[in-house]
């Protein structure tokens, strides 16, 4: 189940990011909002805004809505379930699939943000000011759930196989 997580969050990954990279070339090179790791402005938005068609709004919407969605659930989904097979019920599993949860709320909402901010007729500087927060924090807590997933290795039983909870022979 593990590995089909895994397989599958990647597949999603990479499709969401060739239909970005495709947006950012219809752009002029103008990278999408949730790419840019160290976030953005109303002006930036502005800035896309201006070159958006209805054709590349809708094939952005629709990479919003259905590989954007699907990545974080099954991202998070896949590394809860790894935690909780490592650690085989210590009191920090709890703690570590927090993270992921976090990942995937904090990315959706990130997601539906910036919908928001896009279907709006008037830039709202408060509400791109939320999406760029959100897109920060993303990636923090994306880069925290992987570190999760490691610590979780660091703390399961010692002398068992992480697999069956055994003693190792």
């Amino acid at each position: 189940m593990i590995v089909l997580g895994v397989l599958l969050s990647a597949v999603l990954a990479m499709i969401n990011g060739l239909q970005l990279a495709s947006l950012e070339r219809a752009l002029n090179g103008l990278r999408m909002p949730d790419t840019r790791l160290a976030g953005y402005d109303a002006g930036y938005v502005q800035a896309i805004q201006a070159g958006m068609t209805d054709e590349l709004y809708e094939r952005y919407g629709a990479s919003h809505y259905l590989w954007d969605m699907l990545f974080p659930l099954v991202f998070a989904a896949t590394l809860v379930l790894l935690i909780t097979r490592i650690t085989r019920g210590r009191r920090i599993a709890r703690l570590l699939m927090v993270v992921p949860v976090l990942y995937a709320a904090v990315d959706i909402a990130e997601n539906l943000t910036l919908e928001a901010v896009f279907s709006s007729a008037v830039i709202d500087s408060g509400t791109v000011a939320l999406a760029s927060t959100l897109t920060v924090l993303k990636a923090v807590l994306f880069i925290a759930s992987l570190v999760a997933a490691l610590l979780a290795l660091l703390v399961r039983p010692r002398g068992s196989d992480s697999s069956t909870g055994r003693p190792a022979s």
